[in-house]
């Protein structure tokens, strides 16, 4: 009869475990990143041939996570973020060159507009104060539009620093969990929470940059940049530092054990790597190209100018100043006035208009902009499609990236998430589990009663 009591006092207890793992999960339904629970029962033996058992025992509860399905939504969640990151500069810089108040392209064709009115009547001095009122708006355009990007890739540097700050707080958080899971494990204590949060603050770094994972014997895990650099190993954490050049750039140096990496940021993948691709293959080159344009517009126009005669019989002076090293200021007009304009091409005819024909001409002056030498508002219009083909190029590959982050996130969840409707089942299996041991009981209680009323 004991043994009778024994196997019913067996399905008890675990129908009692397994009941506290189903109201576990059913608790922690909407938790993200919690993985669900499931007890491990293996059937006792007897402790003789002859015996037919010991009843149950729950071996352990099983925390259900799938590796190859995690590293599917990381690395989905890093391809997602790095598009995401990108469409944001894309789509702002569009908008900025593509906007009708500040379109050079526009600038160009309203000042070459004010050439060609008054080349009827050069002599005008209200065409030519237009001349030099759109000259103005163009050198405006110009430097708002490269202050912009300018704006922008502060902006950009500025996300840099804060995201940096963020991998640094992430690595050391895994790296802390890695010391506590070890830690819990040897004395034999429950860890899936503290895997579950380590696994939600992984996900929550791939957003950043590409990275591998890899799980040692002891239930440390290890994180790694994609170019193999680490951030994580065990307990002991790396971490990324920024610094600016001698050029005004920033750069990455990841520490590690006292070591010092400088870190390439090229491939890194994530929002993170989604900055170093749109500040050297968005806003960087599309400021280069601005230079290009206003430095050839300038000497184009300048050396026209130079070869004509003002009103006063004067040699003409630059109309255009170009600087370089300026980051608001990059095209302005010199302080000429409206006789100063050397429109003749001989000195003391006012009315000739050959010099301002020239000047005409060189709207077709060539400048070489994304390797092409094309006319000045060819060169704009190549520097507009090409960044309109690039966010193009990019919504589609984030629509995507999303599509293949919200797969993986469904395969996970069809493995780890809770399902109500499952639960809800077991909870009623193992409720009728529970009574069926405890009548178990209550019959070996009444046989026991009923021996020893026999005597």
């Amino acid at each position: 009869m004991s043994i009778l009591s024994q196997i019913g006092y067996s399905g008890v207890r675990a129908s009692q475990i397994a009941l506290s793992a189903t109201g576990q999960n059913i608790a922690n339904v909407n938790t993200p990143g919690f993985s669900r629970l499931a007890p491990e029962l293996h059937s006792l033996g007897g402790q003789t041939a002859s015996s037919i058992g010991g009843g149950v025992q729950v071996s352990s509860i099983r925390r259900l996570s799938n590796d190859f399905q995690n590293q599917q939504l990381w690395r989905a969640s890093t391809e997602k973020n790095y598009y995401g990151t990108s469409q944001q500069y894309l789509t702002a810089l569009e908008g900025l060159i593509d906007s009708e108040g500040s379109s050079v392209s526009v600038g160009l064709d309203n000042f070459y507009a004010a050439l060609s009115e008054a080349s009827s009547t050069p002599e005008s001095i209200a065409l030519r104060q237009q001349i030099l009122s759109e000259a103005k708006q163009l050198a405006q355009r110009f430097n708002g539009l490269n202050a912009n990007i300018g704006t922008q890739l502060g902006a950009l540097e500025g996300q840099r620093v804060a995201m940096v700050s963020e991998i640094n707080g992430l690595s050391s958080n895994i790296a802390e969990l890695n010391a506590q899971i070890l830690e819990m494990e040897s004395s034999g204590r429950d860890t899936a929470t503290l895997r579950d949060y380590r696994e939600n603050l992984i996900k929550d770094l791939s957003q950043y940059a590409g990275i591998r994972v890899q799980e040692a014997a002891d239930g440390s895990l290890s994180v790694s940049l994609v170019n193999g650099q680490p951030l994580v190993a065990g307990n002991t954490v790396g971490q990324l530092q920024v610094s600016e050049n001698l050029a005004g750039e920033q750069e990455l140096t990841l520490v590690f054990a006292k070591t010092s990496f400088p870190l390439i940021q090229n491939g890194l993948g994530g929002s993170l790597g989604a900055l170093y691709d749109m500040e050297y293959g968005a806003l960087r080159p599309a400021q280069d190209d601005l230079h290009a344009m206003a430095g050839a517009l300038a000497q184009a126009v300048n050396d026209t100018l130079a070869g004509g005669f003002d009103l006063n019989g004067d040699p003409g002076q630059p109309l255009f100043v170009y600087n370089p090293a300026s980051t608001s200021g990059m095209l302005a007009v010199g302080t000429l006035s409206t006789q100063e304009l050397a429109l003749s091409s001989v000195a003391g005819e006012v009315g000739n208009n050959q010099t301002l024909l020239a000047l005409l001409g060189s709207k077709t002056t060539s400048v070489t902009v994304g390797g092409d030498a094309v006319p000045l508002n060819d060169a704009y219009a190549g520097l507009v499609g090409r960044v309109a083909s690039a966010s193009r190029q990019n919504q589609a590959d984030h629509a995507a990236a999303t599509t293949v982050a919200e797969q993986a996130q469904a395969q996970r969840d069809s493995v780890s998430a809770v399902n109500l409707d499952e639960e809800a089942v077991n909870l009623m299996a193992y409720e009728q589990a529970y009574q069926a041991n405890m009548k178990v009981i209550s019959t070996s209680n009444e046989l026991f009663n009923a021996v020893l009323a026999m005597f």
